[in-house]
């Protein structure tokens, strides 16, 4: 697990992600918020799990790892690098919006997530179904899996930080998940600050860090490939 270093930061990162965080919330005022947070975590928790494994076998087993082909594993870097870079873009765009718009279109009608959102309020299986969808991997997990791959550990070591990196995604749900069952009074006074703070600034947080992140693996690429 030698990479944790440098793969638990890009995990972590990874967590701020506003349209989840946001559908987060949004499950909290529902009638029974310990089921759907559950449901949600669930969903969420599959997802960041299998999409870690099924990465780095990927990566392994293409020969994409610095150990195989330094080339191979500085194009990676390159291609998530980019790939964060138009996240990042979209992500700043988004912070001009106002808190409503984002989940409406410009007719004014309820976006997908927005209906999504409501069915996941009243439905502990469409709590399920946005945690697989808010959580499908991102560029900077797929980055941090990277240098896990990268690492030349053993496969157990491997898997063990993948599933570390996996618990750093998912940090504020499982937080939220924690708080629920501890002190519920505490989640429900949050609340409104929370949301109201997140909507005025959770995008350009993301955009932040995913620049950040973005050259980062664009400097790591081009270091590797030159």
């Amino acid at each position: 697990m030698s990479a944790l270093n440098e793969a638990l930061p890009l995990a972590l990162s990874a967590s701020i992600y506003p349209p989840a965080l946001l559908v987060l919330l949004l499950l909290l005022t529902g009638e029974h918020p310990r089921r759907l947070v559950l449901a949600y975590f669930a969903g969420a928790a599959l997802m960041v799990v299998s999409a870690g494994l099924v990465a780095l076998a990927v990566l392994n087993t293409s020969g994409a790892t610095v150990q195989s082909s330094k080339s191979a594993s500085g194009g990676v870097q390159v291609v998530v690098g980019l790939l964060l870079l138009v996240l990042a873009a979209w992500l700043w765009r988004r912070r001009t919006r106002q808190p409503d718009k984002p989940v409406s279109d410009e007719q004014g009608r309820p976006g997908r997530i927005a209906e999504w959102s409501q069915r996941a309020t009243a439905s502990q299986k469409w709590s399920f179904v946005l945690g697989l969808a808010m959580f499908l991997p991102s560029p900077l997990y797929l980055l941090a899996v990277e240098k896990i791959a990268d690492s030349g550990s053993s496969t157990s070591s491997d898997v063990l930080a993948v599933l570390i990196c996996a618990i750093g995604v998912l940090i504020f749900v499982e937080i939220t998940v924690v708080a629920l069952f501890v002190r519920p009074g505490s989640v429900a006074a949050g609340l409104e600050r929370t949301q109201a703070w997140l909507s005025a600034n959770g995008w350009t947080l993301g955009a932040i860090v995913a620049f950040a992140g973005g050259i980062y693996a664009l400097v790591e690429g081009i270091n590797a490939l030159s």
